[in-house]
């Protein structure tokens, strides 16, 4: 059956057994180590070397945080676009680009590592997968950038976000094992919303995808943004765009603009990410200036370069709660979850995230629907 078709569907609890006992080293064919040192690994310890271990890499988690900060930033942008076009119809909501054909049946397994429990959903919940996309090495191809989960509990009034790291080695349908990102290389948002819900075990009907790339058009309706710049950022620009910018505040047109945000040779992704955040905070703050006749015509080139299976009711209901969502108090997680995945490197595909999922599913569903479950035994010697 089509998930589309099917709407929200009534919760159900889990069946199947818990993880029972410690977890097992796996074997791989090469060594493991460890990439992702600025994950808080110790927030369930109060021992003094947890401390120290959290203070060294304070530093780099709150750089790390820019990523979430960002999509949400979009989430809202979409939330506030959405309301406007509320007034002005069906017309508009035509405009926004739902070519794409999503029918996840083909994709349904159980994968062999995932917990053999339902699929848990819940009619006050409402689950919409976020997808930052950019292109491949090629210029052509699509890649998963950020893939991030949005719940919306409207029962508890709060507001869940979820980052699915794109190096997480799950099951994917057509794939075997792989990397998260390149499910939507393969499959698109199909692909990668019935990946995770075949191995996280929760519902996810419902995408929005933003090419980054896309983002200049609106800049350049905008009027362009002033940013303020550094000395290597400036280099950076004018080396690669034929610019002529100097340290300082500079007026940057949208091509610009994309550029400085998705630069990455002069720091680092978090630099990146939160010059992301830097670009997008900006652009809200240009909107507030802007009169409806200009809104108007940044919709008009905005939402066709949106990506959605929402239907129009789906997005009246969410102009209608866009509001009172903003002031929800805000839940966090990223997946994998501290203390429960193994760093590893995979011959044919590099260096992995290999998930504990059976403790990764009952910690997102505890989140997601307060799921009440005993802690399993966890063992990282």
């Amino acid at each position: 059956m089509n998930k589309q078709s099917r709407g929200f569907r009534p919760q159900r609890r889990s069946t199947g057994s818990r993880p029972q006992g410690a977890v097992r080293r796996m074997n791989y064919d090469t060594e493991e180590f460890d990439r992702y040192n600025y994950v808080d690994r110790d927030i369930y310890s109060s021992s003094r070397s947890a401390s120290r271990r959290s203070s060294r890499n304070g530093r780099r988690k709150k750089r790390g945080g820019g990523l979430k900060k960002f999509f949400l930033t979009v989430f809202f942008i979409l939330l506030a676009l959405f309301a406007g076009v509320f007034a002005y119809g069906k017309y508009m909501f035509n405009r926004l680009d739902r070519s794409e054909k999503i029918d996840t049946s083909k994709y349904i397994e159980q994968p062999s590592a995932a917990p053999a429990w339902d699929v848990m959903s819940d009619q006050k919940v409402m689950n919409i997968l976020l997808i930052g996309t950019d292109k491949g090495d090629d210029g052509n191809s699509s890649r998963s950038d950020t893939t991030m989960l949005v719940s919306i509990d409207n029962d508890r009034k709060e507001l869940h976000l979820v980052s699915f790291l794109r190096d997480l080695y799950v099951e994917i349908p057509t794939m075997k094992k792989q990397k998260l990102n390149a499910a939507y290389a393969k499959g698109g948002a199909a692909l990668t919303m019935q990946a995770l819900e075949n191995n996280f075990r929760i519902n996810i009907d419902h995408y929005i995808s933003v090419d980054f790339e896309n983002f200049a058009t609106i800049i350049d309706k905008m009027g362009g943004l002033d940013i303020k710049m550094d000395k290597k950022l400036c280099d950076a620009e004018n080396r690669n765009m034929g610019s002529h910018l100097k340290p300082g505040v500079n007026h940057l047109d949208g091509r610009l603009a994309v550029y400085y945000a998705r630069i990455r040779e002069t720091d680092s992704d978090f630099g990146r990410t939160g010059r992301q955040r830097e670009v997008l905070e900006l652009m809200i703050e240009k909107m507030k200036s802007m009169n409806p006749l200009q809104i108007n015509a940044m919709m008009n080139d905005f939402l066709p370069l949106v990506k959605t299976n929402l239907s129009d009711s789906e997005l009246i209901y969410l102009a209608s709660i866009a509001n009172s969502v903003s002031h929800y108090p805000i839940k966090t997680m990223h997946v994998p979850n501290p203390n429960t995945y193994r760093d590893v490197n995979i011959k044919r595909i590099g260096a992995v995230l290999d998930p504990d999922l059976p403790e990764n599913c009952r910690l997102l569903r505890e989140l997601l629907y307060h799921e009440s479950a005993g802690v399993s035994s966890l063992d990282f010697e």
